[in-house]
């Protein structure tokens, strides 16, 4: 989001299409006349119940946890840097994300979402081991970086999953309005694969955002945790 977050009308948009977890990427808030970009989530009363971890690893990378009725689910939110940032730049991103996932273990339902500003492309031959036969456009130097964490942590890129129209894959417009991208993704564990029922852009979601409403739908429940 890069306009100052309009919180009243994203938990409108929240409770309309169902949303127990919202993920945020580049969000502005004001606050004594500064205004903070960062990453955040935002969750239904249900979701914040089921909470036992929340830790901001820096302004681009949140790590949560919640409880479900099997296991735990652990979220990674991410903001990367653009395609055309120096190499160190993205070096540094993707070694502090990698830090961050290898702790976390193999038989929780881990998800790392947000907006990668990767373009991952529509040939899945390039990684058939992380992507599916329903990518959009070509691949950029950011989408293979993501392919190879990827690869590295047993993940595969749900929005390549799925078939639905172009029009509802484009998960970014440029201000224009002549340019449209995929580099929103959610990424989820191979081995929770089969929970994952759709990846999917919204468009008549209104969050004040250039970038669409991307809607993972996850086949999990969730367990009540007391707060203390």
């Amino acid at each position: 989001m890069s306009q100052l977050l309009k919180t009243e009308q994203v938990l409108r948009e929240m409770k309309q299409y169902n949303i127990g977890i919202l993920a945020l990427s580049e969000i502005r808030w004001k606050e004594d006349n500064h205004h903070w970009a960062c990453v955040g989530l935002m969750m239904s009363p249900a979701a914040y119940r089921t909470t036992i971890k929340w830790t901001p690893i820096n302004e681009s990378i949140l790590f949560a946890q919640l409880v479900t009725s099997h296991t735990k689910l652990s979220v990674i939110l991410c903001y990367a840097p653009t395609n055309e940032a120096d190499d160190d730049v993205k070096d540094s991103f993707y070694e502090t994300l990698q830090a961050v996932t290898k702790d976390i273990p193999k038989h929780d339902v881990l998800c790392v979402v947000g907006d990668l500003n990767a373009k991952v492309g529509a040939d899945c031959k390039y990684s058939s081991e992380v992507l599916g036969p329903h990518g959009l456009g070509q691949i950029n130097e950011n989408g293979a970086l993501l392919i190879d964490f990827a690869l590295s942590n047993d993940l595969v890129v749900g929005g390549s999953l799925f078939e639905h129209k172009n029009v509802d894959k484009y998960t970014w417009t440029s201000p224009d309005g002549a340019t449209r991208n995929q580099i929103d993704h959610f990424l989820i564990a191979r081995r929770w694969r089969t929970s994952l029922l759709d990846v999917c852009g919204y468009r008549g979601a209104d969050v004040q955002s250039n970038h669409m409403v991307v809607i993972a739908c996850i086949q999990i429940k969730l367990r009540g945790q007391k707060k203390t």
